[in-house]
């Protein structure tokens, strides 16, 4: 079983004699004699999907499967050596029935299916490890279902953005709870299976806090509800709502979701200037044990951040380090969440700006990494520490700037909870050539240095599969293990991911293997030369040109000889 293995390639009579769910009545498909399942699409499954989902939403084109085959992670093409990455059949589903039907095909054949929402994350999240089956949640199952007034609550499908959704409430005059800094481009399900933290969480909590119900479809194609639309799940005997919830879709497939909507009031936004980063560590102390004080988001941003902006040529502020508090409510309860904030920033030296920039900041807040625009990989190594050892984690991420001779990008990130710190500090890297791989070693220095505060990093996917093993004791893993080897019997819901990462020949990334890697990865990038690969484009590339060829080109019109 899966307890000890992490992959599972048994026969279907050894998983289904471990089964304690109790399957549906209603079950479409029956478990298959042991030994028959193919784990191979062919044509015959081809028509069957076709006349599940309908022809025009089954693509097989070659070219279509390598822009399936991995997510925003700038792998290199030898990745396809390890990984069964390139699926056999992309499915776009525009219904939860047809979600259902098709991974009622993938169970009775046993092969693998992969959900994808716009691939926005970086962890091989949606790249198939196994080949089979992509489902594109994205391209069908966009829409919101409904906004309720009445209950506060809004419905929508998995494959919609979390901007499109945002937007739609906000018309109406309701915000949702959170929401991800990719939120013009992360989709619902995706953000939710990475239990995900963002804007709006230190307020309203994750995005599991807010989910009042959910149709998700198990491995059999079985459509469960965990919830209610109209009232909380209390009392319940299980939380199904958020049982789901960071499991990346290896538990199942997220087909709608309804969640809490909150009047929305005044958004305002408020900035500080610090002399330096760490100087913001006593403000932000403040603000978390004030008890009357409870911004929808605090966040910051250093010196290089803005530095490396205007090197870039992208319009950034005049200001060093700058703390970003937002509030939310009405005009009057502002005004008093505001005049705290301005005195304890001032209190610890720091200095109010602009309104406008501020603003500007706000605004911008999904476009963190816009110095990419040089040509350059632009990588942040995502972590959570105690908000206790905040001003201290500051100097941990300079130092490992240093340390792992890295190009730095700037030292950013925002408040999760009161007790919940996630820094996104971030350098760039040469994309073009394989030794830019080694700039990942700074990724796992810093996980280990936060390990050490009693933090770890975010996510799992594929590549970070064996830190599983890291932030959890063997009794926790091995259950986890168990578990999805019960609710998974046929191995169908996105294998390779989570519990344990694995290549195509069946060698799983256990915390051995990558904890080793890890290390060599480290040791080899602290002797290479330092990452000088912005610098490098910022000469290649001449984007003040551009952008002035830009706008002069705005002023042709076609066929008067000006082009």
């Amino acid at each position: 079983m899966w307890a000890a293995r992490c992959t599972a390639n048994h026969s279907s009579e050894e998983h289904l004699s471990g089964h304690i769910f109790a399957r549906n009545s209603s079950s479409k498909i029956s478990a298959p004699p042991p030994g028959i399942l193919s784990r191979t699409v062919t044509p015959a499954i081809i028509e069957e999907l076709k006349a599940v989902v309908g022809a025009k939403n089954v693509s097989c084109n070659d070219m279509d499967k390598i822009l399936y085959s991995h997510d925003l992670a700038p792998l290199p093409k030898e990745a396809g050596v390890a990984f069964k990455n390139l699926p056999d059949v992309i499915v776009r589903p525009e219904t939860v029935a047809q979600i259902s039907g098709v991974m009622a095909i993938a169970y009775k054949h046993g092969i693998a299916v992969t959900p994808r929402g716009n691939a926005s994350w970086g962890l091989g999240g949606c790249m198939p490890t196994a080949a089979g089956i992509v489902l594109d949640m994205s391209s069908k199952m966009n829409e919101v279902v409904e906004i309720n007034k009445e209950n506060l609550y809004v419905k929508v499908q998995a494959g919609c953005t979390w901007k499109k959704l945002l937007d739609a409430c906000m018309a109406e005059g309701y915000i949702i709870g959170s929401y991800p800094s990719s939120f013009p481009s992360g989709t619902i399900g995706a953000w939710i299976s990475t239990n995900g933290m963002g804007i709006g969480s230190y307020k309203y909590g994750s995005a599991k806090d807010n989910i009042l119900n959910s149709e998700v479809v198990v491995d059999n194609g079985d459509i469960i509800v965990t919830g209610f639309d109209d009232v909380g799940a209390y009392g319940m005997p299980y939380n199904l709502n958020q049982f789901f919830s960071g499991a990346e879709g290896t538990l199942a497939m997220l087909g709608t979701v309804t969640f809490r909507i909150y009047p929305m009031g005044e958004v305002r936004c408020l900035a500080y200037e610090f002399d330096t980063l760490k100087a913001m560590n006593e403000p932000i102390q403040d603000v978390v044990n004030e008890a009357s004080v409870r911004p929808l988001h605090i966040a910051w941003s250093d010196y290089m951040h803005f530095e490396n902006q205007r090197r870039a040529a992208c319009h950034a502020p005049d200001v060093t380090n700058l703390w970003l508090v937002t509030v939310q409510g009405d005009e009057a309860h502002n005004d008093k969440e505001e005049a705290v904030i301005d005195a304890i920033a001032e209190k610890s030296g720091g200095r109010k700006v602009a309104k406008e920039i501020a603003e500007h900041e706000w605004d911008e807040r999904c476009y963190e990494f816009r110095a990419r625009k040089l040509g350059v990989g632009e990588i942040p190594a995502e972590v959570i520490v105690p908000t206790h050892d905040w001003g201290t984690f500051t100097d941990d991420c300079y130092k490992g700037f240093d340390v792992m001779r890295m190009e730095p990008g700037g030292v950013i990130g925002v408040m999760v909870d009161r007790s919940t710190a996630l820094f996104m500090p971030y350098y760039f890297k040469d994309d073009e050539m394989i030794t830019g791989m080694l700039s990942f070693g700074f990724n796992f220095y810093l996980g280990d240095v936060a390990a050490e505060y009693g933090g770890r990093t975010t996510g799992f996917g594929v590549f970070f599969a064996w830190n599983l093993d890291n932030i959890h004791n063997a009794a926790t893993v091995g259950k986890m293990r168990e578990l999805k080897t019960v609710l998974d019997s046929h191995d169908v819901v996105n294998p390779g991911h989570v519990v344990c990462g694995t290549t195509r020949f069946g060698i799983d990334l256990t915390k051995g293997i990558m904890g080793l890697g890890s290390t060599m990865m480290q040791t080899i990038k602290k002797l290479m030369p330092k990452d000088r690969a912005f610098a490098y484009n910022l000469k290649r590339f001449r984007y003040n040109d551009l952008e002035d060829m830009k706008v002069l080109d705005r002023v042709h019109t076609l066929g008067d000889g000006t082009q």
